[in-house]
């Protein structure tokens, strides 16, 4: 009887055995380890009563900021000024005993009003110069009428031919060169009188005359008025010339004839264009500066900025340039003669 109750108790063991490993590799089944289900329902419980401190404030706390992004601003350098005029304040015109200015379109590159007022205070005179920016070249009749004490002024492009129809008379040197710079308003009892002079190829001449010394031939660049008060100063000064323009003929050249024969035959360039006259800096004419040299002579009749696009390829091939800053100022003072002058 005792063998048999020892198998019985030893199988007993080994179903006890077998249910415990068999809880140990389930732990959601609560039938096992009551006391320890107890005891976690109660730990659970004061959980839900009492939340730890730290989940208690992690609502009230105000959420962080986010740091705020940091924008780096890059700074570009600022580009140089171009060459600028500053107009002096328009002053009243009835304020003077006379008035002087300057008309055509665009103005803003013209330095004459600051050179005339300059002279002006300077001699104690009891004038003024204004630039009189022109839609039209009719508007000239406008303005003679508007100031009955304007006795004179320039005239610049693109008008220094369109004037003509409307003045009264022509010097004989105006007359022969076709163009006009220069106007004398004459207040007689009958009515205004406008006078037509050119001061241009007096001023190429005194401000050039002396750098063509031993020059025989001149390319004018540009057909405009002040290309031929140059033609004029250079015919009289004996170095033959011819035009070079986009629009050629028999009379005039192409920029595409300036071949290394023709560059080589003519030493002596003038640009009458407007090209690279501020604020277009950064043009100049068309023509091959590679086959420039030191025996070439550049002359710009450009007088803002001193040194000009075309100026500046010149003396990069060796070739000597001038501006004319000069020129402007030796014009300005023939007209100032004319002006000047009583009666005619």
């Amino acid at each position: 009887m005792t063998f048999p109750f020892l198998v019985v108790l030893f199988l007993i063991f080994l179903a006890l055995v077998k249910r415990v490993n068999s809880k140990l590799n389930d732990p959601d089944d609560s039938s096992l380890g009551s006391d320890t289900s107890a005891s976690q329902e109660t730990e659970t419980a004061k959980d839900d009563d009492f939340p730890p401190v730290e989940e208690e404030f992690k609502e009230r706390r105000e959420p962080e900021k986010e740091p705020e992004p940091v924008y780096t601003q890059t700074v570009e350098p600022e580009p140089e000024p171009e060459p600028k005029v500053t107009p002096e304040p328009e002053m009243p015109q009835k304020s003077y005993d006379r008035l002087f200015g300057l008309i055509g379109k665009p103005l803003a590159h013209s330095t004459s009003m600051i050179r005339f007022n300059k002279f002006f205070r300077e001699q104690h005179i009891n004038a003024h110069y204004n630039n009189y920016e022109l839609e039209s070249i009719e508007d000239v009749t406008k303005l003679v009428e508007k100031y009955p004490n304007l006795c004179g002024f320039n005239v610049t492009i693109p008008y220094k031919q369109d004037i003509i129809p409307y003045l009264n008379r022509l010097d004989e040197t105006a007359k022969a060169i076709g163009a006009v710079n220069t106007v004398k308003v004459l207040h007689r009892d009958g009515g205004v009188e406008l006078v037509g002079y050119n001061t241009d190829w007096t001023g190429f001449t005194k401000s050039f005359g002396e750098l063509l010394e031993g020059h025989s031939k001149a390319l004018i660049l540009g057909t405009g008025g002040v290309s031929k008060a140059v033609k004029f100063a250079l015919d009289k000064m004996g170095i033959e010339n011819k035009f070079v323009s986009r629009n050629s003929n028999f009379e005039i050249m192409g920029y595409y004839e300036l071949s290394p024969s023709v560059m080589e035959e003519y030493d002596v360039i003038v640009n009458c264009t407007p090209m690279g006259m501020w604020p277009d800096v950064n043009q100049c004419p068309d023509i091959p500066y590679g086959f420039l040299s030191d025996k070439h002579l550049l002359l710009d009749v450009i007088a803002n900025p001193d040194e000009t696009l075309f100026m500046k390829k010149g003396r990069e091939h060796g070739a000597t340039a001038k501006g004319g800053k000069d020129m402007l100022e030796q014009q300005a003072v023939a007209a100032w003669q004319i002006w000047d002058r009583i009666g005619e």
